[in-house]
């Protein structure tokens, strides 16, 4: 299995991740995810999903721009960073390192989790606000 597909993230980022990745006034986040955040689990369907010990990392964002670390046992240590955008559940990032990915998010108290799709890997990654 490979991480660095769906980091255009993690979350896991990739997570996390318009597929362009520009902000502007229709696609700028509605909502503030700025602050960071730590791994709950990552899941790679129909995988199960991963959590620490065996995969562990962080997620810091902006208004509009993230890094991610992410590291699985057996692989690299992915390190990405770039662009995400919100619009309505709709999450969209773009990285110069791992490319773009779109998909939803949605919040719940401090938990953040991520469903996204980059380059046909989807991930499905869940993140405790710091």
């Amino acid at each position: 299995m490979r991480v660095s597909g769906w980091l255009g993230l993690a979350v896991v980022a990739s997570v996390a991740l318009s597929a362009s990745g520009c902000s502007n006034s229709t696609t700028s986040p509605t909502v503030d995810l700025s602050g960071t955040y730590t791994l709950v689990s990552i899941q790679f369907p129909p995988q199960p999903a991963l959590t620490p010990p065996t995969a562990t990392g962080t997620f810091t964002l902006t208004a509009t721009s993230y890094t991610l670390q992410l590291n699985i046992q057996g692989q690299a240590t992915v390190n990405d960073n770039g662009t995400y955008a919100l619009n309505g559940a709709n999450w969209s990032q773009s990285s110069m390192i791992t490319g773009q990915a779109t998909g939803t998010y949605s919040v719940s108290g401090n938990t953040l989790t991520v469903n996204a799709t980059a380059q046909g890997v989807t991930s499905i990654s869940v993140w405790q606000k710091q």
